[in-house]
């Protein structure tokens, strides 16, 4: 695989796996995503942040999920590769070295491991990716500016999981910017400048995530926009005064907002409202529907076709998303409302030798479940 120009950071969920299956091969190629194993049960969590105890009532179900999880990426990727982020599923951090042991080997996956994480875990990855050969990703959370005690953590984890003698990326995740005053591009400068020098990284991503958490009020037609600063942050970034000097790829959370990739698979129940939701280049378009009643798929169509209509769609030729919300607005589809895909559009222009160009990105979630 040549070097991705783009990383989206999704869930391990059946529908983002199948929406990743559909695209073209030579989209493929070009698309490494940063898979998260979801939690099993329980409520939302943060990646990130380790819990004080086990959350998992039950370590020998939360393997299954785990190898489970595992089983469905190798068959996904098709022998590209991707990392995975178990953090979810690492409670019980001894079973990871059995699970990696046997569902990485000899799959292009390339196991995530972080300064916060356990001891056993991190050495349990180095051991995956020392079996598949295949390296292993560091994926590194900034909740403020960083500073040499980072870098120091990070060097320390690098001698810890050395004995792997593999590649290693670095996974810089800025977690949600939704605010376009927050100093995003000064910590993502700061972090690269001060963990660049330290290894000779494969890859170096920086994702974000800008879809908002919370909706406008008055939600509903007309749609509703929200500003893409993940997509602002990138330009800040590779095209301001202070280039970073090393290649970095770009990376986001799609239109979904960051802590989507932290819901438990078990959720249950659904709630009553859904989002109808398209990326254009610049802003997310946002519309809020009914799940279910008498007046939900027309209400569902009548939102679509605003988005159809609007002057940024790409229009049906583009991709499995565009052709759904196409046959959706003209009541071509299938019957009801129908449910939308999720999944990643194509990049629409060939990267600049030496300067990665970010994939134009299409994700669509709800209005009906997944």
């Amino acid at each position: 695989m040549t070097e991705p120009i783009y990383v989206p950071a999704l869930p391990a969920r059946v529908s983002a796996l199948a929406a990743y299956d559909r695209l073209a091969p030579d989209v493929r190629t070009r698309v490494a995503p940063l898979w998260s194993v979801p939690p099993r049960v329980g409520g939302t969590r943060a990646s990130g942040t380790r819990p004080f105890r086990p959350l998992d009532p039950d370590p020998s179900a939360l393997a299954g999920h785990l190898r489970t999880a595992l089983r469905r990426l190798v068959v996904v990727q098709r022998g590209l590769p991707a990392w995975v982020d178990a953090f979810h599923a690492e409670d019980e951090p001894w079973h990871l070295v059995t699970e990696f042991r046997h569902g990485l080997a000899g799959t292009p996956l390339r196991p995530v491991t972080g300064v916060e994480r356990d001891v056993r875990q991190q050495v349990a990855t180095a051991e995956a990716a020392r079996a598949s050969g295949n390296g292993l990703g560091v994926r590194v959370f900034l909740h403020a500016l960083p500073d040499e005690r980072m870098r120091d953590e990070v060097g320390g984890l690098l001698e810890r999981v050395g004995f792997a003698h593999g590649p290693v990326d670095l996974l810089l995740d800025l977690g949600g910017v939704v605010d376009e005053h927050r100093p995003a591009e000064k910590w993502a400068l700061r972090a690269l400048g001060l963990l660049g020098p330290l290894h000779r990284w494969r890859t170096i991503a920086v994702l974000a995530g800008s879809f908002p958490r919370t909706f406008p009020e008055g939600y509903g037609a007309p749609l509703a926009e929200a500003q893409r600063f993940d997509w602002d942050l990138w330009h800040m970034l590779v095209d301001g005064p202070e280039r970073p000097r090393v290649r970095v790829t770009y990376g986001d959370y799609g239109a979904d907002h960051t802590g989507g990739v932290d819901r438990p698979s078990t959720a249950g129940g659904g709630s009553p409202w859904g989002v109808v939701r398209y990326t254009t280049d610049r802003t997310f378009l946002l519309g809020r529907v009914p799940t279910r009643g008498p007046d939900h798929a027309d209400t569902v169509r009548a939102l679509v076709r605003e988005i159809v209509e609007a002057e940024d769609f790409r229009g049906a030729a583009f991709s499995e998303g565009e052709r759904w919300l196409a046959s959706c607005a003209d009541g071509s589809g299938t019957a009801g409302a129908g449910t939308p895909p999720y999944g990643c559009g194509p990049p629409r222009a060939a990267p600049v030798p030496g300067r990665p160009l970010p994939a134009a990105t299409l994700l669509i979630r709800g209005p009906c479940p997944p």
